[in-house]
């Protein structure tokens, strides 16, 4: 049995990308895995940091973060917004990668000596168009949150796009379902090796 922290970093209520995580998330529990989830629209956070690493983390984060630290596996699922990161999601990053616990640049505990170096992640996103438009900005909304998890020592990382979600090209849910399943699979082998 694995560990796996779940964020959903869709804010609304009925988004596609959180809808899309609930099938994720009840595939893992079949397997037995254990599953905490993060819904990013009720966590207590501060969202900007306000005082920069000296701001004072709620304690709902800080259980967040212990979590994290003991998860074989960190899955984020989120929409891109102008081609990046919601920015709910931009204050959990930095909330969660946080200097000193993930990553250490004065111990040279970062990259390839990352203190999360073991850990796997998968990144799912949406975006209303063509992936080849997100392409072409660089992936920012990708990169967003794999800087991080790079500085972190997590390189075992799988991403996934769900694009052309506006209404005229979208495919049947049911096509969404079963995309999820087999992503989810994919990530159970990966946790099967342990």
């Amino acid at each position: 049995m694995a560990r796996i922290l779940v964020v959903q970093a869709d804010s609304r209520e009925k988004g596609t990308m959180k809808s899309l995580s609930e099938i994720y998330i009840a595939y893992m529990q079949e397997l037995k895995h254990e599953v905490k989830v993060v819904d990013l629209a009720t966590l207590d956070y501060d969202k900007t940091l306000s005082k920069g690493y000296k701001t004072e983390r709620t304690s709902e984060m800080l259980k967040v973060n212990a979590y994290a630290h003991q998860s074989d596996l960190l899955v984020f699922f989120y929409p891109i917004w102008f081609a990046n990161v919601p920015s709910a999601l931009k204050g959990f990053i930095e909330n969660l990668f946080w200097v000193g616990e993930t990553y250490s640049f004065k111990t040279k505990e970062y990259l390839f000596q990352g203190k999360w170096r073991g850990k796997r992640a998968s990144i799912f996103y949406s975006i209303g168009g063509s992936e080849f438009y997100h392409y072409l900005f660089g992936w920012s909304g990708y990169r967003g949150l794999r800087q991080p998890l790079w500085l972190s020592g997590v390189f075992r990382i799988k991403h996934t796009s769900f694009d052309r979600m506006d209404r005229t090209k979208r495919k049947s849910e049911t096509y969404y379902k079963k995309r999820v399943v087999a992503l989810a699979k994919r990530d159970g082998r990966r946790l099967a090796h342990l």
